[in-house]
């Protein structure tokens, strides 16, 4: 059966999740996750969550699902020990460096790949296992059929069946980040995508905001294909929505009943502001009328009963007594379905007792469990004639019975646990780091480019395959290319498209590739490339780096927001690169913007989107018919190269975007020779105010 995860993001949500039928819950006790702002558990209350949770038979998850910095990291490991201590079932996790370091410490602890790892394919479920994941969450975004495939991977799928959607594909968003220091991968998103801007001329109102997925309708499906786990998203909504998707997904997975039509607009209304998508993964938020705020506040107090009025999670219980001679106590067992056993003696036989032990007085007593977490099943007994007790002692004999059960059941597991892992040995550096150039067209290849003689180029794979000449005046001196990966592919279609362009450029000769992800990854290895890692890999620490040198990778881009002082600090087992130049990638979208805005495709011309604030982002096509929205300034560290030359680094890279041929030329030419160009709108990015 479907295992029903639901959000905690409060000591109050645990309580709603696990009462209203939750298999499973997920739950953090600091900042270092994907939603700081909905934690609410102090030191020991954490400690008491798992505790309540393993009495009720629900399983506990630790969320550390966050990039990490080098400096953050013992903090990182010193929460997952502790959770493990505390009898959590498994850790989800985010960063890459964190991984290799709980792979070390705790052997024994199932890990969990969040969802903005971004795993697509089934070539990646597999890198997923093969790097010690025992489960993943799938992207949001994922389509039905996709998911299906999914579900056929040597490792455990989770879903998210209902969960706000962000116009972002999975793991690939840094808007919030330069617009306010707010970095999604840190869980400081601050939703720009919730805000107006004007596409193609025209004013879109909220382009990029969309309704809420459920797949609450699709149990049954998901459950047939072999999906492990049907997850709630969204941590920080109020408690009253985790107990009313919960219940409702319950009875979806065990009685195979969907919520009545009424039902379905009642939830929708009060807990999805901005609605639920009927047909579309990807449907636009629409106005919506002022709902009725008393009629909302009736519904989540009768909601709220369903977790603060009773105890609706009961365990069943067997209970034996044995009473056999009036010199000896009474002997009580209680027996779980999952083998927990208590036993202990009881009251002695009293000849004035006003309970005679018979098999149904027992059951009176034995029955009375409402209240507790348990619930009495069956009542065996071994009984002597003639034998009296006092109901009170019994009664109390009961519920420590009951109570030492709990203990029994809330026992912490005995996992092993290793050894921090040495740091990162430093791979050598050159004395100053090479020059690369990243370009989005052919014509911007142009031979004035190949005369300043860059290090490497980077080249859209899709432009390798259908214009190899392109590369001929670097290839010619010297210069390496590697194949830029898209961020994103989905789907047989897409997997197979880029199989037989990695073939044919692979054939043409280029060697090295460059991908933000770990099943593209795979895909490329086997085709027979090196790889380098590119900015959607979100590297921001060394052992984060050394793993992707054992995963085959020759270089790696670290993460633009890192400041230069923590990238100065960071040892760099592999060779490492930054962007110095360029107008940063900020969103790749699961949609064309652009036709959703016209109503036709011209996503083979850049677009423009415009903020409120006069900011310019521009728009171009990505694979798949998705886009990639950059950033409003372009990058520049020209005049403080000294800042970042001394950085340690392999290389700085040149990102050209909507650059023309001439402008690329002017860029490269004042990077490598001095020469005096400075771009329009300018910024220095994050590498000296960092996130927040």
């Amino acid at each position: 059966m479907l295992e029903l995860l639901a959000p905690a993001g409060s000591p109050e949500a645990v309580t709603a999740a696990v009462q209203n039928g939750a298999d499973a819950v997920y739950l953090s006790f600091d900042d270092l996750n994907d939603c700081p702002e909905a934690v609410n558990f102090l030191d020991t209350g954490f400690e008491a969550a798992v505790r309540y949770c393993r009495v009720r038979g629900c399983k506990v998850y630790l969320a550390l699902n966050t990039a990490v910095r080098e400096e953050e990291l013992p903090k990182a490991a010193g929460l997952a020990l502790r959770a493990q201590r505390a009898g959590v079932d498994a850790v989800i996790l985010r960063d890459l460096g964190v991984l290799t370091i709980l792979r070390s410490l705790l052997p024994e602890m199932p890990l969990f790949a969040d969802h903005r790892l971004g795993f697509y394919t089934p070539e990646s479920a597999v890198a997923a296992a093969t790097m010690g994941f025992t489960r993943i969450f799938l992207p949001p975004e994922m389509p039905l059929e996709q998911i299906k495939r999914m579900a056929k991977a040597p490792v455990e799928t989770a879903v998210f069946v209902q969960t706000s959607m962000c116009a972002a594909a999975a793991g690939q968003c840094r808007l919030s980040a330069a617009m306010n220091r707010g970095s999604a991968d840190r869980g400081r998103c601050s939703a720009p995508c919730r805000e107006s801007y004007t596409l193609g001329g025209r004013w879109d109102t909220t382009p990029l905001s969309w309704k809420d997925r459920t797949l609450i309708p699709d149990v049954k499906a998901l459950e047939e294909a072999g999906v492990a786990c049907a997850c709630i998203g969204d941590r920080d909504r109020r408690v009253e929505y985790v107990a009313a998707y919960t219940s409702v997904l319950r009875e979806a997975i065990q009685e195979e009943q969907q919520p009545a039509a009424s039902e379905r607009r009642t939830l929708e209304e009060v807990f999805c502001p901005h609605g639920v998508a009927a047909k579309d993964v990807f449907e636009p938020v629409e106005p919506r009328n002022e709902p009725d705020s008393k009629a909302i506040e009736r519904f989540c107090a009768e909601l709220r009963r369903t977790y603060t009025e009773t105890e609706l999670r009961r365990v069943p219980v067997n209970f034996a007594v044995a009473a056999q001679s009036p010199d000896q106590p009474v002997r009580l067992g209680a027996q779980d379905e999952e083998k927990h056993l208590a036993l202990m003696e009881g009251p002695l036989p009293d000849p004035m007792g006003d309970l005679e032990l018979t098999e149904d007085g027992l059951r009176e007593i034995m029955y009375r469990t409402a209240g507790t977490p348990f619930r009495c099943e069956s009542v065996e007994s071994v009984l002597g004639e003639g034998l009296r007790v006092s109901s009170i002692e019994l009664d109390e004999a009961r519920r420590r019975l009951l109570y030492k059960l709990s203990e029994e059941r809330a026992a912490v597991p005995r996992r092993k646990e290793g050894a921090y892992p040495d740091a990162p040995r430093p791979a050598s550096m050159p004395t100053l780091p090479v020059m690369i150039f990243s370009v989005q067209t052919a014509e911007q290849l142009t031979p004035a480019l190949a005369e300043l003689s860059p290090a490497c180029v980077y080249v859209p794979l899709e432009v390798l395959f259908q214009r190899p000449e392109c590369v001929r005046p670097f290839t010619e001196r010297g210069c390496g290319v590697a194949a830029a990966l898209p961020p994103v592919a989905c789907g047989s279609i897409e997997e197979k498209k880029l199989r037989t362009m990695l073939s044919a450029v692979r054939e043409n000769g280029v060697e090295e590739a460059l991908t933000g992800n770990i099943g593209l990854a795979l895909m490329a290895g086997q085709e027979g490339f090196k790889l380098r890692g590119d900015l959607e890999l979100s590297i921001n620490n060394d052992y984060a780096l050394q793993r992707l040198k054992e995963t085959g990778f020759v270089s790696a881009t670290l993460s633009p927001e890192l400041t230069l002082d923590q990238i100065r600090l960071l040892n760099k087992p592999l060779d490492t690169e930054i962007a110095v130049y360029g107008r940063l990638p900020v969103m790749v979208t699961e949609t064309c913007l652009l036709k959703t805005s016209v109503g036709r495709c011209t996503c083979t011309t850049p677009g423009q989107m415009a903020d409120t604030q006069g900011g310019v982002w521009p728009v171009t096509r990505s694979f798949g018919c998705r886009n990639s929205v950059w950033m409003n300034k372009k990058l520049w560290l020209e005049d403080v190269a000294q800042d970042w030359v001394q950085s340690g680094l392999w290389a700085g890279r040149l990102i050209f975007s909507t650059e023309s041929p001439r402008e690329c030329v002017d860029v490269a030419g004042a990077y490598l020779r001095g020469e005096g160009y400075r771009p329009n709108g300018m910024t220095r990015g994050l590498y000296y105010r960092g996130v927040e």
